[in-house]
Formats: structure tokens, C-alpha cells, sequence
């Protein structure tokens, strides 16, 4: 009987109380309504032109960048204006403000947001990514490539041939960690993919999500469960490999043969680290570069076959010059593969269509003035007709996907149309592409933050083209022709190519002239 009594009580107190409702419903949506006439009306940004519901929710940017179409969607909306070299002393004016990169307690570089220790960082780093490297890692280089190249002899001309972008994939993070501490994933050599690579690609959902929900702070956990119950098994795993490989590469230091990334963190002149923050902060950076050095080669050794195949002209036209230009095998490099003007012009090309740096790196504005108006310390907005954060700060932001595609920029600028970037005296220019405006087109971003192994990453995939093509004729396999990059590849926290077969037609040896 005390059950009932308690349970009517409970509902005459839910009925006297449910009065109040109907008020708290319209205080609250008072309130919206007032914030949303606020930031359309009165916001120091409403002066801009831009997609409203962007102004007043975080929803439709947390529903875009969700999609796999988050370039294209951004691209659309866009008017691009320049944030990221505004500096002083080479200290960042717009600050980065890092939510874009995974949170981990330690920003390691790429997610470091204090100007002046990403700078001291990236300074110790400068010297790996110097252009004498490439020359200087050469035999690293070949070395993955010449096997890469006998893999595809052996097992290319059989059947439908090779999945090319499990095996880019394969060659970009082998030698990305040979070039990061000098390990050895051995996944081109096995024929077979690692731990880390399958783990990484699962994870791609989950590091967007990570971004997104730094804007919803009540959902934070629900990211949780875009991570594949097999990539939770395999996490502890993954982290203590990545705290073996840089404990063992800290023990090797000064004993390497070649020089890494790694060696300019820890050299072998300074004392073995022992503070355990110190080398949390090194685990950490040694993971961005292994990743960062991964994604770019793989996108970029996949691409530019996949736009040389859908453009049969620019494809013979390559395979011309490469084989023209070399003897043998042998005598290509870095060097000497750079001198290939129009195997410039189609690596430019790729990189233009198909860029690993999508967005430029979030700032929080200084205060600064904006098209003729000034915008408050601290205040920024989406540099495009799209506010890209509503309920907290406003921080700018620019798309260099979008740029690099525009009409405004580029004559047909959807198209793979290396003769753009020929000089007037190369056989191949074609004087219709002689108005682009080719410096709108920044494959490494710019700036303090932009990539500094953009240089090194462009003399790997010249030389792995360049040999490619020396010893091998090939096609895109029955079925796969009609692939688009348009509608087939997608963008979450990096890019997620689609299966594409190619079949090895013949092969050539490395003596033959």
C-alpha cells in the first residue's frame, strides 16, 4: 500500500510541476531564437554572406564533415581569403587552435598549438626535411621502390593483376617508417598488410568523430563506438609497439647508417631522455610523422597512375619521356628524375586534383582586418560563405581543396590536364592553360604549419613514377575504367581511395635500352 501512495504522490507532483513546463519550453526557445537573431543580425561576421543554418548550429559542420564528401560540400560554399602567412618573427599571428588533430594529451607537432614550442619543435625537425635528404636517403628510396617493382613483375601479369590501392598503401608506410626510425614493416616484401595499417584505416571514422565531438562535449563518448570492436582488442598492442620502436630507436641513436626524422629529435650528442613526459611527447611526434609521411606518398603513388590511365594521351606521353631519358633503370635518382619537365607537370597535376591537405589548419584570429573590416580579437569566421563554428568561438579557416578546383584559378579545372604547368617553350604547352593562376594550387598548405616534407615526399613519388614506367606497361583492369574520382573517393581525417585493379601488359628489364 506504501508503494502506491509514494507512486501518486509522484504523479500529483509531476502534474503541479508539468504547469511549469509550457514557460521553460518557451524561455528556452526565446532564448534560441534570441541567439540565432543575434548571430544572423548583430554578430560582428552577420555583415558576411554565408549559409545561415551554418551560423547558428554546429550541426550542419558536424553533419558535412561526417559525410566523405566534406571538400566537395566546402567547395561549393567557398570564397577563399589568406590567413596563414600572417606571422611575426615566424611566430603564427592566427593561432592553430588543434582540435583537428587526435587528442592524446600531448600535441606532439602537427597538434601542438602554442606557436612557440610548435616552432622549436619544427625547428629541430628542419633539418631532416632539407633538400640534401633526399640524396642522402636515395638508397632507402631504391630500395623500396626496386622491390615494389619486382613484386608487381611477379605477380601483375596474372589475372586481373594488382589491387593498386592496397599496395601503394603498403609501399608509402614502409618506407615512411624506414624514413621516420628506420624500421621494418616488410609489408611489400610479404605481400601482406601490418597490424598498424589495417588498425589506422579502421580508424579513420573515429578520429573525425573525435574532431566533431570537441564541439558537442555531452556526446564525447559516443566516439567511442565508431572504433571496430578488432581495432579495440588491438589497441593496447599498437600503443606499445609505438613505445618499443621509439625506446629501440632511442637506444640506436648515432649506430644508424642513414639519417631518419627521428635522429634530428634525439641526437646522438645529447643525453639519452629519461623524463617520462619527454618521451611520451617523442612517441608522439614519432606517430604524426609515420602517419603523415604515409598518407600523402600512398594517395599520390595511387593518383597519379589513377589520372594517367584515364588520360591515355598524358599517359603515353610520360611513358615517352621516361623511357627517352634513361638507358637503364639504374641511372634514374632524385636528381635526375627532377629534370623530367613533364613528369613535373603531371605530379603538379595530381597534387592539384587530389590533395592530402584538404582544409587549411583552424586559427583563432588576433583581431585583424577582414575585407575592409575589422574583425574582434579572437573572432574569426570560415573563410568561405559558411560559419564554421557557432556555439563556441568563430575560427577561420580556408579550403585549399576548393581553390586548387576553381574556375576562378584554373581553366578546366576538373579536368588532368598536366600542360598547364609547362613552360611556353615545352613541345606540350598548350597556350589555353596560359592564364591559370598556378599558385593557387598549395598541395602542403603554407606558413609556419605547412608541410616541410612536401619537397621530399615530391622526389619519392617522381622516382617511384619514373621507374614504374621505365619497366612497365600497364592498363586499368576490365571494369575498373569508370572510376571517378568525383563520386568514387571520399574524406574523412584522410582519404579512402577505392579499390582500383591494374593489369601489368609487359614488362622490360633493367638492362634493356
Amino acid at each position: 500500500m506504501a508503494l502506491s501512495e509514494d507512486f501518486v504522490g509522484w504523479v500529483r507532483g509531476t502534474l503541479s510541476n508539468s504547469k511549469l513546463l509550457p514557460s521553460i519550453a518557451a524561455l528556452t526557445i526565446a532564448y534560441y531564437m534570441a541567439v540565432v537573431v543575434y548571430r544572423l543580425t548583430f554578430h560582428p561576421l552577420s555583415r558576411y554572406p554565408g549559409l545561415r543554418v551554418a551560423a547558428v548550429t554546429d550541426l550542419w559542420w558536424a553533419y558535412a564533415r561526417t559525410t566523405g564528401r566534406y571538400p566537395w560540400i566546402i567547395e561549393d560554399a567557398l570564397k577563399q581569403h589568406d590567413i596563414y602567412l600572417a606571422q611575426d618573427k615566424n611566430l603564427e599571428l592566427f593561432v592553430q587552435v588543434g582540435y583537428d588533430a587526435l587528442d592524446t594529451g600531448d600535441g606532439g607537432i602537427s597538434g601542438e598549438t602554442g606557436p612557440v614550442r610548435h616552432r622549436a619543435i619544427a625547428k629541430k625537425l628542419a633539418p631532416a626535411f632539407s633538400m640534401r635528404n633526399p640524396k642522402a636517403r636515395e638508397a632507402t628510396i631504391l630500395k623500396h621502390v626496386d622491390l615494389f617493382i619486382q613484386r608487381m613483375r611477379e605477380v601483375g601479369v596474372r589475372g586481373n593483376g594488382v589491387e593498386l590501392q592496397r599496395w601503394s598503401d603498403w609501399l608509402a608506410l614502409d618506407l615512411s617508417a624506414d624514413m621516420t626510425y628506420g624500421r621494418d614493416m616488410g609489408q611489400v616484401r610479404d605481400m601482406k598488410g601490418s597490424v598498424l595499417l589495417s588498425a589506422t584505416l579502421k580508424l579513420n571514422l573515429f578520429i573525425t568523430m573525435s574532431e566533431v565531438t570537441r564541439k558537442f562535449r555531452l556526446l564525447s563518448p559516443l566516439m567511442y563506438l565508431t572504433i571496430p570492436p578488432s581495432v579495440w582488442l588491438l589497441m593496447p598492442k599498437l600503443i606499445r609497439m609505438n613505445t618499443e620502436d621509439v625506446k629501440t630507436r632511442i637506444e640506436r641513436r648515432g649506430q644508424t647508417d642513414r639519417l631518419d626524422y627521428f635522429e634530428q629529435l634525439i641526437p646522438a650528442h645529447q643525453p639519452v631522455p629519461q623524463d617520462r613526459k619527454h618521451i611520451y611527447h617523442l612517441e608522439n611526434v614519432a606517430g604524426q610523422l609515420l602517419l603523415a609521411s604515409w598518407q600523402p606518398l600512398a594517395d599520390q603513388f595511387y593518383s597519379l597512375i589513377f589520372f594517367l590511365l584515364g588520360s591515355p594521351d598524358a599517359y603515353a606521353t610520360l611513358v615517352d619521356e621516361v623511357r627517352t631519358a634513361f638507358a637503364t633503370s639504374d641511372s634514374m635518382n632524385t636528381e635526375s628524375t627532377a629534370t623530367l619537365k613533364y613528369l613535373q607537370a603531371c605530379q603538379r597535376e595530381s597534387l592539384r586534383l587530389h590533395k592530402a591537405t584538404v582544409d587549411g589548419l583552424p586559427r583563432v584570429s588576433p583581431g585583424a582586418v577582414l575585407d575592409g573590416k575589422y574583425i574582434p580579437k579572437e573572432v574569426g569566421y570560415f573563410i568561405a560563405p559558411v560559419y564554421l563554428s557557432a556555439l563556441e568561438e568563430f575560427i577561420y579557416n580556408i579550403s585549399y581543396f576548393a581553390a586548387a578546383r576553381s574556375r576562378r584559378y584554373f581553366t578546366d579545372p576538373l579536368s588532368f590536364r598536366p600542360e598547364r604547368w609547362l613552360s611556353p617553350d615545352h613541345p606540350r604547352f598548350d597556350p589555353t592553360f596560359k592564364g591559370d593562376n598556378l599558385v593557387a594550387s598549395k598541395p602542403f598548405s603554407q606558413g609556419p604549419r605547412g608541410c616541410p616534407g612536401g619537397p621530399i615526399a615530391m622526389a619519392v613519388v617522381r622516382l617511384f613514377i619514373a621507374k614504374f614506367l621505365w619497366h612497365i606497361d600497364l592498363e586499368a583492369a576490365p571494369g575498373f575504367g569508370d572510376l571517378s574520382f568525383e563520386k568514387d573517393f571520399k574524406w574523412l581525417t584522410f582519404w579512402e581511395r577505392p579499390p582500383f585493379w591494374v593489369r601489368l601488359k609487359a614488362t622490360r628489364t633493367a638492362a634493356m635500352a
